[in-house]
């Protein structure tokens, strides 16, 4: 994963907020998908377009306490979303 690489959501999928959790849903698999805040957040950049680099500056700067894991932390995160079909690579 490079940090120009790009992500794009599923299109199928619905949204549903609870408190600090995340549903996401595929009406289709009946499948969901529960996302912590800053899994969701993460999730929400791809569909902004925001390629890898620029989601873990942003969230360098918004936990900066974090700093040192966020980096991985991101790349793992995008993984998973991919692995389970929440995620797409946007670049191909």
């Amino acid at each position: 994963m490079t940090h120009s690489q790009r992500f794009k959501v599923n299109p199928a999928l619905m949204v549903e907020k609870f408190d600090n959790e995340v549903l996401l849903y595929d009406v289709s698999s009946t499948k969901g998908l529960y996302l912590n805040e800053t899994a969701f957040l993460i999730w929400e950049m791809c569909s902004w377009d925001y390629p890898v680099g620029e989601i873990i500056t942003t969230l360098e700067k918004v936990y900066p306490k974090e700093h040192e894991s966020i980096r991985e932390d991101v790349m793992e995160c995008i993984e998973s979303l991919v692995v389970t079909g929440v995620l797409t690579d946007g670049n191909s």
